[in-house]
């Protein structure tokens, strides 16, 4: 970390660190009304959703995105994500980065490397491999949450909140840098609940401007709408990021395990399988939809969904997972998005097919949709059974994803790709049928309680890992105790 680093997250945490405090009180009272049925829009924005206004334009180096691939921030990642073809690659610090300070420090020593396309690795089969020197792919980076907190940097004593510290490492680091080669610095905002944390993110993003003396709206910010409340509030968010916004995003995984943190209570149905919750969902649907009303009304882009599903590695063999996902890239694109996410280099190519059928322009923010989405639409959840399959695929991931040695913030489990928003996604549903009523495989009525799911977590132990080795068992009977803890505990789980 340089001097100018440390000075600029110092004046970050000074300037805006009481605030964040202030805002996850506003957030939990918002949230507490939410779950206790009053779901709405605010009334008091309503001028803001009514009236005729724009966000500033995206400049021409930003006009089109159609597939952006996202992923970790590790040296062969980046290397490979800029390689892969897609319009933008996304460095997700925080669903695709492992949490240890380590981890995190070298993802931004990485992310240096990357912005000036020095990055190298040693490949065991291809030697040397570097970022391609005519990569058109621009970096984006995912920076965590402001309400979360990076241990290795202090300011009077106190830890600073790990987004404005993620913000300053990349922007002072690589933001000149990005300027003048991808024409801007590109982010994208996880866990923005509500317009008022949009407005401390454009002080946050103005002052970093002022700070290198970039012309503003030289740091544009795509929103993840992955909450119930900032999907609620969507309008809102960009009115406030008007100078700075990129457009929406959709992350199913992080929204729906939010549906469920709000709405869990008694009365309210059991999620299903988490593998009937697809795009198709009606609330995912409506989500998706109003994405696209919002952010062509208001001229920026409209990301699709993530896509999980990973490619059959058998030549010649395709899965039906596999085409669901073109499906969903083809019906985003027939709806009018002007892009979407891909989690995986070989799924650039096959997406960049389906936006190309449909999307013979850079972008479809002309088309604009009129469909009308209610607030009812939006946290309706989703119907379906329960089955045994379901149990032994959450089992194996939340098992995959703490047994996972190899520094990154994501697994491959059953043909996907899990980052955190789909382990937490995993985990919340596992507790949710523990302690519902209704929580019971759907065909023979047995009860999904803390003592059948420890019998099959054991089962699924024992096919998924060597427990010959006393090393391996050893870590493995950690995880299950860490899980059955998690889903017996009465408090909602948070990772």
């Amino acid at each position: 970390m340089t001097d100018l680093t440390k000075v600029v997250v110092e004046e970050l945490v000074n300037q805006f660190g009481a605030r964040c405090t202030e805002l996850l009180t506003i957030r939990s009272e918002r949230r507490w009304q939410l779950a206790n049925g009053d779901v709405g829009m605010l009334a008091g924005t309503e001028h803001v959703r009514q009236s005729e206004w724009k966000v500033d334009p995206p400049t021409e180096d930003f006009l089109e995105r159609r597939v952006e691939l996202i992923g970790g921030a590790n040296r062969s990642e980046l290397i490979n994500g800029l390689n892969a073809g897609a319009k933008s690659y996304i460095a997700d610090l925080w669903n695709f980065t492992a949490q240890d300070t380590w981890s995190i420090l070298r993802a931004h020593k990485s992310l240096v490397g990357a912005a000036n396309r020095s990055l190298v690795y040693l490949d065991p089969l291809e030697g040397r491999v570097r970022i391609k020197p005519n990569s058109p792919t621009r970096l984006m980076v995912s920076p965590r949450s402001l309400y979360v907190f990076e241990p290795s940097f202090a300011v009077d004593g106190e830890h600073v909140p790990a987004g404005l510290f993620d913000v300053a490492m990349f922007v002072v680091a690589c933001g000149k840098e990005l300027v003048e080669r991808q024409g801007g610095v590109h982010l994208y905002l996880r866990d923005v609940q509500g317009h008022l944390e949009a407005r401390l993110w454009v002080r946050i993003l103005e002052h970093l401007e002022e700070r290198l003396d970039l012309t503003r709206g030289m740091i544009r910010a795509t929103i993840m709408l992955d909450t119930v409340p900032g999907a609620l509030e969507a309008d809102e968010i960009l009115f406030e990021m008007m100078h700075h916004a990129g457009g929406l995003a959709i992350d199913p995984q992080g929204y729906t395990a939010d549906l469920l943190a709000l709405f869990n209570k008694a009365e309210a149905p059991p999620m299903p399988d988490r593998e009937t919750i697809g795009m198709n969902a009606p609330f995912l649907r409506s989500l998706s939809l109003m994405t696209i009303g919002i952010c062509h009304r208001r001229g920026c882009h409209a990301m699709g969904a993530t896509s999980f599903v990973l490619p059959a590695r058998t030549q010649g063999q395709v899965k039906t997972e596999y085409l669901e996902m073109l499906a969903d890239k083809e019906r985003e694109a027939v709806d009018g998005h002007d892009g979407t996410l891909v989690v995986h280099e070989d799924m650039v190519n096959a997406s960049m097919v389906e936006f190309n059928k449909s999307m013979p322009r850079a972008h479809q923010m002309h088309y604009l949709r009129e469909d009308v989405i209610s607030p009812k639409d939006l946290t309706a959840g989703p119907n379906g059974p329960i089955t045994v399959e379901s149990v032994k695929s959450i089992l194996r991931t939340t098992l995959r994803s703490l047994m996972a040695e190899n520094g990154r913030g994501w697994v491959i489990q059953g043909g996907r790709v899990h980052d955190r928003s789909s382990i937490l996604l995993a985990m919340r549903i596992l507790w949710q049928w523990n302690h519902h009523k209704q929580g019971v495989i759907t065909t023979t009525k047995m009860p999904l309680n803390i003592d059948l799911i420890k019998f099959m977590l054991r089962k699924e132990a024992d096919k998924m890992f060597e427990m010959s080795d006393p090393t391996i068992k050893q870590r493995v009977d950690k995880a299950m105790a860490y899980i059955l803890e998690i889903v017996a505990n009465d408090a909602l789980p948070i990772l």
